[in-house]
Protein backbone atom coordinates (compact mmCIF):
# COMPACT_ATOMS: atom_id res chain seq x y z
CA UNK A 1 0.00 0.00 0.00
CA UNK A 2 2.64 2.53 0.81
CA UNK A 3 4.75 1.68 -2.37
CA UNK A 4 1.31 2.14 -4.42
CA UNK A 5 0.67 5.37 -2.28
CA UNK A 6 4.56 6.53 -3.71
CA UNK A 7 4.13 5.78 -7.08
CA UNK A 8 0.74 7.51 -6.80
CA UNK A 9 2.82 10.32 -5.80
CA UNK A 10 4.94 10.68 -8.26
CA UNK A 11 2.36 10.71 -10.97
CA UNK A 12 0.45 13.46 -8.73
CA UNK A 13 3.74 15.74 -8.84
CA UNK A 14 3.87 15.23 -12.94
CA UNK A 15 0.56 16.54 -13.06
CA UNK A 16 0.83 19.39 -10.35
CA UNK A 17 3.92 20.37 -13.30
CA UNK A 18 1.40 20.19 -16.03
CA UNK A 19 -1.55 21.73 -14.66
CA UNK A 20 0.15 24.61 -12.62
CA UNK A 21 0.08 27.08 -15.31
CA UNK A 22 -3.66 26.36 -15.34
CA UNK A 23 -4.12 26.71 -11.94
CA UNK A 24 -2.50 29.89 -11.77
CA UNK A 25 -4.72 31.25 -14.01
CA UNK A 26 -7.61 30.81 -12.17
CA UNK A 27 -6.40 32.37 -8.97
CA UNK A 28 -4.89 35.01 -11.18
CA UNK A 29 -1.35 34.82 -9.78
CA UNK A 30 1.55 33.01 -10.56
CA UNK A 31 2.52 29.93 -8.80
CA UNK A 32 5.68 27.44 -9.27
CA UNK A 33 6.81 24.81 -6.97
CA UNK A 34 10.59 24.28 -6.68
CA UNK A 35 11.41 20.79 -5.27
CA UNK A 36 15.02 22.08 -3.88
CA UNK A 37 13.99 25.79 -2.34
CA UNK A 38 10.92 24.21 -1.17
CA UNK A 39 12.00 20.91 0.31
CA UNK A 40 10.45 21.36 3.79
CA UNK A 41 7.14 21.50 1.55
CA UNK A 42 8.35 18.13 -0.24
CA UNK A 43 8.96 16.51 2.72
CA UNK A 44 5.55 17.06 3.98
CA UNK A 45 3.98 15.59 0.55
CA UNK A 46 6.06 12.64 1.03
CA UNK A 47 5.61 12.20 4.49
CA UNK A 48 1.93 12.32 3.79
CA UNK A 49 1.35 10.21 1.14
CA UNK A 50 3.58 7.34 3.01
CA UNK A 51 0.76 8.05 5.73
CA UNK A 52 -2.11 7.44 3.61
CA UNK A 53 -0.18 4.07 2.50
CA UNK A 54 -0.18 3.18 5.95
CA UNK A 55 -3.19 4.29 6.71
CA UNK A 56 -5.00 2.40 4.00
CA UNK A 57 -3.19 -0.40 4.16
CA UNK A 58 -3.67 -1.15 7.29
CA UNK A 59 -7.47 -2.37 7.84
CA UNK A 60 -6.68 -5.14 4.21
CA UNK A 61 -3.32 -6.46 6.78
CA UNK A 62 -5.23 -6.81 9.66
CA UNK A 63 -8.33 -8.40 7.84
CA UNK A 64 -5.66 -10.77 5.77
CA UNK A 65 -3.41 -11.54 8.58
CA UNK A 66 -6.46 -12.34 11.16
CA UNK A 67 -7.91 -14.95 8.54
CA UNK A 68 -8.09 -18.52 10.29
CA UNK A 69 -6.26 -21.00 7.75
CA UNK A 70 -7.89 -24.21 8.90
CA UNK A 71 -11.46 -22.39 8.74
CA UNK A 72 -10.58 -20.72 5.18
CA UNK A 73 -8.91 -23.83 3.63
CA UNK A 74 -11.91 -26.36 4.75
CA UNK A 75 -14.94 -23.27 3.18
CA UNK A 76 -12.19 -22.57 0.05
CA UNK A 77 -13.92 -18.97 0.68
CA UNK A 78 -10.65 -16.98 0.85
CA UNK A 79 -12.18 -14.79 -1.76
CA UNK A 80 -15.00 -14.14 0.25
CA UNK A 81 -13.49 -12.08 3.38
CA UNK A 82 -15.31 -8.89 4.29
CA UNK A 83 -19.04 -7.60 4.15
CA UNK A 84 -18.33 -4.63 2.14
CA UNK A 85 -20.00 -2.56 4.41
CA UNK A 86 -16.26 -0.28 4.91
CA UNK A 87 -16.32 0.18 0.85
CA UNK A 88 -20.06 1.10 1.03
CA UNK A 89 -19.31 4.14 3.90
CA UNK A 90 -16.00 5.24 1.62
CA UNK A 91 -18.33 5.32 -1.15
CA UNK A 92 -21.19 7.31 0.70
CA UNK A 93 -18.37 9.44 2.15
CA UNK A 94 -17.06 10.17 -1.25
CA UNK A 95 -20.72 11.06 -3.22
CA UNK A 96 -21.21 13.34 -0.30
CA UNK A 97 -18.14 15.55 -1.11
CA UNK A 98 -19.06 15.30 -4.78
CA UNK A 99 -22.80 16.46 -4.08
CA UNK A 100 -22.06 18.89 -1.67
CA UNK A 101 -19.31 20.34 -3.82
CA UNK A 102 -21.74 20.19 -6.87
CA UNK A 103 -24.66 22.12 -4.80
CA UNK A 104 -22.20 25.01 -3.69
CA UNK A 105 -20.87 25.46 -7.51
CA UNK A 106 -24.07 25.78 -8.79
CA UNK A 107 -25.21 28.06 -6.01
CA UNK A 108 -22.54 30.43 -6.31
CA UNK A 109 -23.00 31.02 -10.05
CA UNK A 110 -26.37 31.28 -9.51
CA UNK A 111 -26.36 33.91 -7.26
CA UNK A 112 -23.09 35.58 -9.78
CA UNK A 113 -25.42 35.73 -12.23
CA UNK A 114 -28.22 37.22 -9.96
CA UNK A 115 -26.01 39.95 -8.60
CA UNK A 116 -24.92 41.04 -12.52
CA UNK A 117 -28.50 41.15 -13.71
CA UNK A 118 -29.72 42.59 -10.33
CA UNK A 119 -31.08 46.07 -11.20
CA UNK A 120 -28.63 49.16 -10.43
CA UNK A 121 -30.69 52.55 -11.28
CA UNK A 122 -28.30 53.28 -13.65
CA UNK A 123 -26.12 52.17 -16.43
CA UNK A 124 -22.38 51.54 -16.18
CA UNK A 125 -22.28 50.45 -20.03
CA UNK A 126 -19.71 52.36 -22.27
CA UNK A 127 -19.13 55.02 -19.31
CA UNK A 128 -14.87 55.85 -18.23
CA UNK A 129 -14.37 57.07 -15.00
CA UNK A 130 -10.77 59.30 -15.44
CA UNK A 131 -8.92 60.88 -13.20
CA UNK A 132 -4.72 61.67 -12.46
CA UNK A 133 -2.67 62.43 -9.70
CA UNK A 134 -5.87 61.11 -7.29
CA UNK A 135 -8.66 63.91 -9.19
CA UNK A 136 -8.81 66.45 -11.70
CA UNK A 137 -8.08 69.85 -10.19
CA UNK A 138 -10.77 72.51 -10.32
CA UNK A 139 -8.46 75.15 -11.75
CA UNK A 140 -7.73 73.15 -15.02
CA UNK A 141 -10.67 70.93 -15.11
CA UNK A 142 -13.06 73.43 -17.32
CA UNK A 143 -10.43 73.75 -20.23
CA UNK A 144 -9.58 70.36 -20.00
CA UNK A 145 -13.50 69.08 -20.24
CA UNK A 146 -14.16 71.55 -23.06
CA UNK A 147 -11.42 69.84 -25.41
CA UNK A 148 -13.25 66.14 -24.37
CA UNK A 149 -16.52 67.92 -25.31
CA UNK A 150 -15.02 68.63 -28.29
CA UNK A 151 -14.84 64.84 -29.24
CA UNK A 152 -17.79 62.98 -31.04
CA UNK A 153 -16.75 59.92 -29.47
CA UNK A 154 -17.93 61.48 -26.06
CA UNK A 155 -21.60 61.64 -25.98
CA UNK A 156 -21.91 63.04 -22.23
CA UNK A 157 -19.42 64.34 -19.11
CA UNK A 158 -19.99 64.27 -15.76
CA UNK A 159 -18.20 64.54 -12.48
CA UNK A 160 -19.02 63.17 -8.80
CA UNK A 161 -16.59 62.92 -5.41
CA UNK A 162 -17.74 59.78 -5.49
CA UNK A 163 -18.01 57.22 -8.45
CA UNK A 164 -20.12 53.75 -8.48
CA UNK A 165 -17.73 50.45 -6.86
CA UNK A 166 -15.55 53.55 -5.24
CA UNK A 167 -13.92 52.45 -1.87
CA UNK A 168 -15.10 55.53 0.85
CA UNK A 169 -17.70 57.37 1.64
CA UNK A 170 -18.62 60.55 3.10
CA UNK A 171 -22.11 61.49 4.88
CA UNK A 172 -23.53 64.68 6.38
CA UNK A 173 -25.97 65.49 9.21
CA UNK A 174 -29.36 65.99 8.28
CA UNK A 175 -32.19 67.13 10.72
CA UNK A 176 -35.75 67.49 9.77
CA UNK A 177 -37.84 69.95 11.06
CA UNK A 178 -40.46 68.92 13.44
CA UNK A 179 -38.46 65.91 14.59
CA UNK A 180 -35.50 65.81 17.01
CA UNK A 181 -33.65 63.09 15.66
CA UNK A 182 -30.35 63.79 13.51
CA UNK A 183 -30.60 61.33 10.69
CA UNK A 184 -26.92 60.44 9.31
CA UNK A 185 -27.12 59.97 5.44
CA UNK A 186 -24.60 59.18 2.77
CA UNK A 187 -23.37 62.79 0.91
CA UNK A 188 -21.93 62.70 -2.57
CA UNK A 189 -20.95 65.89 -4.66
CA UNK A 190 -22.05 65.86 -8.04
CA UNK A 191 -22.55 67.70 -11.18
CA UNK A 192 -25.82 68.58 -12.89
CA UNK A 193 -25.07 66.55 -15.59
CA UNK A 194 -23.88 63.06 -13.57
CA UNK A 195 -27.65 61.52 -13.52
CA UNK A 196 -27.43 61.98 -17.27
CA UNK A 197 -23.82 60.87 -17.80
CA UNK A 198 -25.15 57.65 -15.75
CA UNK A 199 -28.37 57.15 -17.14
CA UNK A 200 -30.36 57.78 -13.45
CA UNK A 201 -34.11 58.60 -13.58
CA UNK A 202 -35.81 61.30 -11.76
CA UNK A 203 -38.58 60.49 -9.99
CA UNK A 204 -40.14 63.72 -8.68
CA UNK A 205 -39.30 67.60 -8.47
CA UNK A 206 -35.72 68.40 -11.47
CA UNK A 207 -31.96 67.97 -11.68
CA UNK A 208 -29.50 70.57 -10.34
CA UNK A 209 -28.87 73.48 -13.02
CA UNK A 210 -25.28 74.52 -13.52
CA UNK A 211 -27.30 77.84 -14.94
CA UNK A 212 -28.98 78.50 -11.53
CA UNK A 213 -26.95 79.92 -8.28
CA UNK A 214 -28.95 78.46 -5.66
CA UNK A 215 -28.34 75.07 -6.94
CA UNK A 216 -24.86 75.42 -5.96
CA UNK A 217 -22.84 74.86 -2.73
CA UNK A 218 -19.72 75.55 -0.96
CA UNK A 219 -18.76 72.96 0.83
CA UNK A 220 -15.48 73.86 1.49
CA UNK A 221 -16.49 77.00 3.30
CA UNK A 222 -18.45 74.51 5.67
CA UNK A 223 -15.52 72.72 6.56
CA UNK A 224 -12.64 75.98 7.03
CA UNK A 225 -11.25 75.35 10.16
CA UNK A 226 -12.04 71.81 10.44
CA UNK A 227 -15.60 72.61 11.69
CA UNK A 228 -18.98 72.24 10.36
CA UNK A 229 -20.10 76.20 9.89
CA UNK A 230 -22.79 77.68 8.93
CA UNK A 231 -22.41 79.59 5.86
CA UNK A 232 -24.97 82.19 4.39
CA UNK A 233 -24.15 81.95 0.97
CA UNK A 234 -25.63 77.76 1.15
CA UNK A 235 -28.75 79.06 3.34
CA UNK A 236 -32.00 78.58 1.16
CA UNK A 237 -29.89 76.81 -1.76
CA UNK A 238 -30.70 73.16 -3.21
CA UNK A 239 -30.25 69.44 -3.22
CA UNK A 240 -31.05 66.10 -4.19
CA UNK A 241 -32.24 63.10 -2.52
CA UNK A 242 -32.63 59.44 -3.84
CA UNK A 243 -35.79 58.03 -2.81
CA UNK A 244 -34.04 55.86 0.27
CA UNK A 245 -33.58 59.30 1.89
CA UNK A 246 -36.98 60.67 1.17
CA UNK A 247 -38.26 57.93 2.90
CA UNK A 248 -35.87 58.05 5.54
CA UNK A 249 -37.11 61.84 6.09
CA UNK A 250 -40.33 60.68 6.10
CA UNK A 251 -40.91 61.48 2.55
CA UNK A 252 -42.83 60.16 -0.09
CA UNK A 253 -41.04 61.11 -3.32
CA UNK A 254 -43.42 63.90 -4.59
CA UNK A 255 -43.62 65.02 -0.78
CA UNK A 256 -40.25 65.64 -0.36
CA UNK A 257 -40.27 68.35 -3.74
CA UNK A 258 -39.73 71.36 -2.05
CA UNK A 259 -39.31 70.53 1.73
CA UNK A 260 -36.43 72.43 3.59
CA UNK A 261 -34.22 70.44 5.86
CA UNK A 262 -30.89 71.39 8.24
CA UNK A 263 -27.58 70.11 6.30
CA UNK A 264 -23.92 71.40 7.66
CA UNK A 265 -25.88 73.89 9.78
CA UNK A 266 -27.69 75.72 6.68
CA UNK A 267 -31.96 75.06 5.78
CA UNK A 268 -31.31 73.72 2.47
CA UNK A 269 -34.64 73.09 -0.39
CA UNK A 270 -35.04 69.25 -2.14
CA UNK A 271 -35.14 70.07 -5.59
CA UNK A 272 -35.73 66.82 -7.28
CA UNK A 273 -36.05 63.07 -6.33
CA UNK A 274 -33.72 60.47 -7.60
CA UNK A 275 -34.70 56.88 -7.89
CA UNK A 276 -32.31 54.32 -6.15
CA UNK A 277 -29.29 53.40 -7.38
CA UNK A 278 -27.26 51.00 -5.71
CA UNK A 279 -23.33 52.50 -6.02
CA UNK A 280 -21.71 49.26 -3.77
CA UNK A 281 -23.29 46.14 -5.76
CA UNK A 282 -25.31 43.16 -4.64
CA UNK A 283 -23.55 43.05 -1.77
CA UNK A 284 -24.80 46.22 0.17
CA UNK A 285 -28.49 47.43 0.85
CA UNK A 286 -29.20 50.77 -1.43
CA UNK A 287 -28.11 53.48 0.83
CA UNK A 288 -29.87 56.69 1.36
CA UNK A 289 -28.07 59.60 -0.78
CA UNK A 290 -28.10 63.50 -0.43
CA UNK A 291 -26.52 64.92 -3.48
CA UNK A 292 -25.19 68.24 -3.87
CA UNK A 293 -23.06 70.52 -6.50
CA UNK A 294 -19.64 72.45 -5.85
CA UNK A 295 -17.90 73.69 -8.95
CA UNK A 296 -14.68 74.39 -6.91
CA UNK A 297 -14.17 71.13 -5.30
CA UNK A 298 -11.71 68.67 -7.74
CA UNK A 299 -13.98 65.77 -9.17
CA UNK A 300 -13.57 62.93 -10.85
CA UNK A 301 -14.90 62.45 -14.42
CA UNK A 302 -17.32 60.04 -15.91
CA UNK A 303 -17.56 60.08 -19.78
CA UNK A 304 -20.14 57.94 -21.72
CA UNK A 305 -18.52 57.17 -24.62
CA UNK A 306 -20.36 56.52 -28.12
CA UNK A 307 -19.98 52.66 -29.34
CA UNK A 308 -18.38 52.11 -32.14
CA UNK A 309 -15.33 54.29 -31.30
CA UNK A 310 -14.16 53.27 -28.22
CA UNK A 311 -10.44 52.94 -29.29
CA UNK A 312 -9.51 55.86 -31.00
CA UNK A 313 -12.04 57.98 -28.29
CA UNK A 314 -9.35 56.44 -25.60
CA UNK A 315 -6.33 57.55 -27.40
CA UNK A 316 -7.91 61.08 -28.04
CA UNK A 317 -8.07 61.30 -23.89
CA UNK A 318 -4.66 60.52 -23.23
CA UNK A 319 -3.16 62.87 -25.42
CA UNK A 320 -5.23 65.21 -24.24
CA UNK A 321 -4.82 64.46 -20.58
CA UNK A 322 -0.90 64.35 -21.59
CA UNK A 323 -1.45 68.20 -23.04
CA UNK A 324 -3.16 68.89 -19.59
CA UNK A 325 -0.94 67.53 -17.23
CA UNK A 326 2.36 66.02 -18.74
CA UNK A 327 3.20 65.34 -15.36
CA UNK A 328 0.72 63.26 -13.49
CA UNK A 329 0.02 59.94 -15.24
CA UNK A 330 -3.97 59.29 -16.21
CA UNK A 331 -6.08 57.23 -14.52
CA UNK A 332 -8.98 55.84 -16.29
CA UNK A 333 -11.00 52.82 -15.97
CA UNK A 334 -14.37 51.52 -17.61
CA UNK A 335 -17.30 51.41 -14.86
CA UNK A 336 -18.43 48.01 -16.32
CA UNK A 337 -15.12 46.50 -15.60
CA UNK A 338 -15.35 48.39 -12.40
CA UNK A 339 -18.61 45.87 -11.85
CA UNK A 340 -16.93 42.84 -12.81
CA UNK A 341 -14.72 43.36 -10.24
CA UNK A 342 -16.82 42.83 -7.25
CA UNK A 343 -17.89 39.42 -7.86
CA UNK A 344 -13.98 37.80 -9.28
CA UNK A 345 -13.11 36.23 -6.04
CA UNK A 346 -16.70 34.61 -5.92
CA UNK A 347 -16.21 33.70 -9.55
CA UNK A 348 -12.61 32.31 -8.79
CA UNK A 349 -14.64 30.10 -5.66
CA UNK A 350 -17.18 28.70 -8.30
CA UNK A 351 -14.56 27.71 -10.61
CA UNK A 352 -12.32 26.30 -8.09
CA UNK A 353 -15.71 24.06 -6.62
CA UNK A 354 -16.46 23.10 -10.40
CA UNK A 355 -12.89 21.75 -10.81
CA UNK A 356 -13.30 20.18 -7.54
CA UNK A 357 -16.34 18.16 -8.32
CA UNK A 358 -15.20 16.85 -11.50
CA UNK A 359 -12.44 15.20 -9.00
CA UNK A 360 -14.40 14.09 -6.55
CA UNK A 361 -16.87 12.34 -8.88
CA UNK A 362 -14.66 10.84 -10.56
CA UNK A 363 -13.04 9.32 -7.40
CA UNK A 364 -16.18 8.41 -6.16
CA UNK A 365 -17.33 6.50 -9.61
CA UNK A 366 -14.41 4.35 -9.15
CA UNK A 367 -14.90 3.55 -5.51
CA UNK A 368 -18.58 2.63 -7.03
CA UNK A 369 -17.55 0.68 -9.75
CA UNK A 370 -15.25 -1.15 -7.26
CA UNK A 371 -18.12 -2.01 -4.59
CA UNK A 372 -20.09 -2.80 -8.27
CA UNK A 373 -17.25 -5.69 -9.12
CA UNK A 374 -17.26 -6.36 -5.53
CA UNK A 375 -21.41 -7.16 -5.17
CA UNK A 376 -21.75 -8.63 -8.75
CA UNK A 377 -18.97 -11.35 -7.64
CA UNK A 378 -20.63 -11.97 -4.28
CA UNK A 379 -23.82 -12.42 -5.50
CA UNK A 380 -23.28 -14.64 -8.59
CA UNK A 381 -25.37 -17.73 -6.87
CA UNK A 382 -28.04 -15.42 -5.94
CA UNK A 383 -28.46 -13.94 -9.23
CA UNK A 384 -28.42 -17.36 -10.76
CA UNK A 385 -31.05 -18.61 -8.43
CA UNK A 386 -33.46 -16.16 -9.37
CA UNK A 387 -32.56 -16.59 -12.76
CA UNK A 388 -33.69 -20.25 -12.74
CA UNK A 389 -37.17 -19.27 -11.17
CA UNK A 390 -37.73 -16.38 -13.36
CA UNK A 391 -36.46 -13.32 -12.99
CA UNK A 392 -35.70 -11.77 -15.94
CA UNK A 393 -32.57 -9.54 -16.87
CA UNK A 394 -34.61 -6.06 -16.23
CA UNK A 395 -35.52 -7.64 -12.72
CA UNK A 396 -32.15 -8.32 -12.04
CA UNK A 397 -30.94 -4.64 -13.19
CA UNK A 398 -33.35 -3.41 -11.29
CA UNK A 399 -31.93 -4.93 -8.32
CA UNK A 400 -28.61 -4.27 -8.85
CA UNK A 401 -29.22 -0.57 -9.48
CA UNK A 402 -31.30 0.06 -6.18
CA UNK A 403 -28.67 -1.35 -4.21
CA UNK A 404 -26.43 0.78 -6.08
CA UNK A 405 -28.47 3.83 -5.77
CA UNK A 406 -28.80 3.73 -1.65
CA UNK A 407 -25.19 5.07 -1.33
CA UNK A 408 -25.92 7.64 -3.46
CA UNK A 409 -29.22 8.26 -1.32
CA UNK A 410 -28.16 8.34 1.89
CA UNK A 411 -24.92 10.76 0.34
CA UNK A 412 -27.70 13.21 -0.24
CA UNK A 413 -29.06 13.31 3.30
CA UNK A 414 -25.41 13.76 4.32
CA UNK A 415 -24.38 16.34 2.16
CA UNK A 416 -28.03 18.34 1.85
CA UNK A 417 -27.91 19.75 5.58
CA UNK A 418 -24.12 20.99 5.52
CA UNK A 419 -24.37 22.39 1.90
CA UNK A 420 -27.47 24.52 3.26
CA UNK A 421 -25.55 25.70 6.27
CA UNK A 422 -22.79 26.62 4.52
CA UNK A 423 -24.08 28.38 1.48
CA UNK A 424 -26.53 29.99 3.79
CA UNK A 425 -24.18 31.71 5.91
CA UNK A 426 -22.22 32.35 2.53
CA UNK A 427 -25.49 34.02 0.96
CA UNK A 428 -26.29 36.38 3.98
CA UNK A 429 -22.84 38.02 2.85
CA UNK A 430 -25.09 39.38 -0.06
CA UNK A 431 -27.88 42.31 0.69
CA UNK A 432 -29.49 40.92 -2.06
CA UNK A 433 -29.39 37.26 -2.85
CA UNK A 434 -31.13 34.16 -4.45
CA UNK A 435 -33.03 31.84 -2.42
CA UNK A 436 -31.89 28.58 -1.33
CA UNK A 437 -34.42 26.59 -3.80
CA UNK A 438 -35.03 22.90 -2.80
CA UNK A 439 -34.28 22.69 -6.76
CA UNK A 440 -30.72 22.79 -6.59
CA UNK A 441 -30.19 20.43 -4.11
CA UNK A 442 -32.77 17.90 -5.47
CA UNK A 443 -30.87 18.47 -9.04
CA UNK A 444 -27.36 18.03 -7.84
CA UNK A 445 -28.72 14.69 -6.15
CA UNK A 446 -30.49 13.53 -9.60
CA UNK A 447 -27.02 14.21 -11.78
CA UNK A 448 -25.27 12.51 -9.15
CA UNK A 449 -27.34 9.41 -9.18
CA UNK A 450 -27.58 9.16 -12.95
CA UNK A 451 -23.65 9.00 -12.62
CA UNK A 452 -23.98 6.22 -10.51
CA UNK A 453 -26.18 4.37 -12.58
CA UNK A 454 -24.12 5.10 -15.69
CA UNK A 455 -21.22 3.93 -13.58
CA UNK A 456 -22.73 0.29 -12.17
CA UNK A 457 -24.03 -0.53 -15.34
CA UNK A 458 -21.59 -2.01 -17.18
CA UNK A 459 -21.30 -4.63 -14.40
CA UNK A 460 -24.56 -4.94 -13.69
CA UNK A 461 -25.81 -5.60 -17.65
CA UNK A 462 -22.91 -8.21 -17.77
CA UNK A 463 -24.21 -10.28 -14.32
CA UNK A 464 -27.29 -9.93 -15.21
CA UNK A 465 -27.07 -11.24 -18.74
CA UNK A 466 -25.24 -14.05 -17.62
CA UNK A 467 -26.61 -17.62 -18.18
CA UNK A 468 -27.91 -19.10 -15.12
CA UNK A 469 -26.58 -22.58 -15.84
CA UNK A 470 -22.51 -21.43 -15.43
CA UNK A 471 -23.26 -18.99 -12.66
CA UNK A 472 -24.73 -22.03 -10.39
CA UNK A 473 -22.26 -24.32 -11.78
CA UNK A 474 -19.17 -21.71 -10.62
CA UNK A 475 -21.22 -21.39 -7.37
CA UNK A 476 -21.41 -25.25 -6.80
CA UNK A 477 -17.46 -25.95 -7.66
CA UNK A 478 -17.01 -23.53 -4.81
CA UNK A 479 -19.22 -24.66 -1.99
CA UNK A 480 -18.13 -26.69 0.90
CA UNK A 481 -18.03 -30.51 -0.03
CA UNK A 482 -20.41 -31.59 2.92
CA UNK A 483 -22.59 -28.75 1.30
CA UNK A 484 -23.14 -30.98 -1.71
CA UNK A 485 -23.98 -34.51 0.02
CA UNK A 486 -27.39 -34.93 0.20
CA UNK A 487 -28.86 -35.76 3.58
CA UNK A 488 -29.76 -38.79 4.85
Amino acid sequence: AVLMAVLALVLALALVEMLLPAFGGVLQRSIAFHYLADWRLLLVVLGTAVIAGLVSGLYPALVLSGFRPAGVLRANSSGQGGSGRLRGMLVVLQFAVSIGLGIAALVVFSQIGYARNIGLGFDCESVLIVGGGGRVTADGRGSFVQTLRANPGIQAIGMASYMPFDNGESNVTVQVPGRPDKLIINHIEISPNLPEVLDMRLVAGRLLSDARADDRMDVRAVYADGHINATPQNEGHNILVNQAAAARMGFTPQDAVGKTVLMMQNHVRIAGVLADANFRGARELIRPVIFDYDPKLSLSLALRLRPGSVPETLAFIDKSWRAFSPVAGIQRRFLDESFDKLYQADQRQGTMFGIFVVVAVVIACLGLFGLAAFTAGRRTREIGIRKAFGARDRDVLRLLLWQFSIPVLMANLLAWPIAWYYLHRWLEGFAYHISLNPLYFAAVGAVALLIAWATVLPPALRVARANPIHALRHASARSPPALCRPAA
